[in-house]
């Protein structure tokens, strides 16, 4: 199970408990006519599971799509960052969230690292925030397009 790094920003965001609800009740881990689980520890559980199961929105790709792979869910009408060190969050935006994303992968200094990143954003914003994850004159590849790096700039080929 993640952790959820923000536990009381998760549990005071607008319509996050009535969604955590429904899914737990889809799901089957909520009988009808029954509320949320009263432990902390097995709330905590069923949210990770709700927030891990949400749409993947935007992701950032390592080589292997391991260890420095981070993904961007959407549960509850809100957007969630997933990678191996837990969940943060929520964001109002998808913008908002993969803003955040792709700052700390720059913020990383290691060109390089990261080969691709996909989702339901633009090419040119996901690339305008891409630069410096990518040495000059290599391939990143953005929604299935490869860009190379010029001294300026992410460039379609």
């Amino acid at each position: 199970m993640s952790d959820i790094h923000d536990w009381e920003g998760a549990m005071g965001a607008p319509g996050f408990r009535e969604a955590l609800l429904a899914y737990g009740r889809a799901e089957g881990f909520i009988k009808a006519g029954r509320g949320l689980p009263r432990d902390e520890d097995g709330l905590k559980v069923l949210a990770a599971q709700a927030i891990e199961s949400g749409e993947m929105e935007f992701s950032l790709e390592d080589p292997e799509g391991e260890r420095g792979s981070t993904d961007i869910r959407a549960f509850a009408g809100l957007y969630w960052m997933c990678d191996c060190g837990g969940i943060s969050g929520p964001f109002a935006s998808l913008e908002e969230a993969a803003d955040a994303v792709l700052a700390m992968a720059v913020d990383q200094d290691c060109p390089g690292f990261y080969s691709a990143a996909s989702g339901a954003l633009p090419d040119d914003f996901i690339a305008s925030r891409s630069t410096k994850l990518v040495k000059v004159g290599k391939t990143f590849e953005i929604n299935g397009t490869l860009y190379v790096r010029t001294k300026a700039s992410l460039v379609a080929q």
